[in-house]
């Protein structure tokens, strides 16, 4: 739990970005009112599960999740995810264990289209791939001399391989949100438009200024806490696709 409600309501579920727990994104939604509740999503090897052993399967990590999220929320409940997060978030969606009214995501390639070597996902090279996209060697999930942080965000860049392959192709139902970062080298902006292939609902795009990790800047969070609150609201998000701030 990131944040208790004042009273039962809406509810916003965090999903972190690779090598990250949670906590990190205590102050991203900090300007939501204090009706809404705010819980995060947390992979085995950090923070709570910090005695887990890193790593897992994706419809593993799926279904635990989906269970977790089980008891419903009083109230209207958005996911938010920050790229490996978005993927995930977008997975548990549609996978319909728990609800989702409305998806915003963040700084994530929208599947294989996005990735410079498609051809690649789903194979040894493919992995090696994106580990040298986070500097990392291409056997850093044997590696028993990597500092746990850097084990961990291996085994979750293995995860994010697996998300990319595993979200074409698929639609969910609910209005998404996605935005990205002017600078982010990871994720180029031209894959922003494609995410609308990835709901039948509303779909809007927006730009905002900074790289990868714009949302743990101040005019970050408050757009992202902006994007959510309009999420969060029982009409949505407006559905006009902008690649303007």
């Amino acid at each position: 739990m990131l944040r208790p409600a004042a009273r039962p309501g809406p509810r916003v579920v965090v999903f972190p970005h690779a090598g990250s727990g949670a906590r990190r994104y205590r102050e991203v939604p900090a300007g939501l009112p204090p009706y809404v509740e705010v819980v995060g999503v947390t992979l085995p090897g950090r923070e709570r599960r910090a005695g887990c052993v890193p790593g897992t399967t994706l419809a593993r990590a799926v279904a635990g999740i989906g269970a977790e999220l089980r008891a419903p929320a009083a109230g209207r409940t958005v996911f938010y995810g920050h790229s490996l997060g978005a993927l995930l978030a977008l997975l548990t969606a549609h996978a319909g264990q728990a609800r989702c009214d409305a998806l915003v995501v963040s700084c994530a390639l929208p599947g294989r289209r996005g990735f410079p070597r498609p051809d690649l996902l789903g194979t040894h090279a493919g992995l090696t791939a994106v580990l040298a996209l986070h500097g990392l060697a291409a056997d850093a999930l044997e590696d028993t001399s990597l500092p746990d942080a850097r084990r961990t965000l291996a085994h979750d860049l293995a995860l994010a391989q697996d998300a990319l392959l595993a979200v074409d192709g698929l639609r969910v139902g609910v209005p998404l949100t996605a935005l990205a970062g002017a600078d982010d080298p990871l994720v180029p902006l031209a894959t922003l438009p494609q995410w609308a292939d990835l709901t039948s609902g509303p779909f809007r795009s927006r730009q905002v200024e900074g790289g990868h990790f714009f949302p743990f800047t101040a005019a970050g969070a408050a757009v992202v806490t902006e994007e959510l609150a309009a999420s969060l609201r029982p009409s949505g998000p407006r559905a006009v696709p902008s690649l303007t701030p």
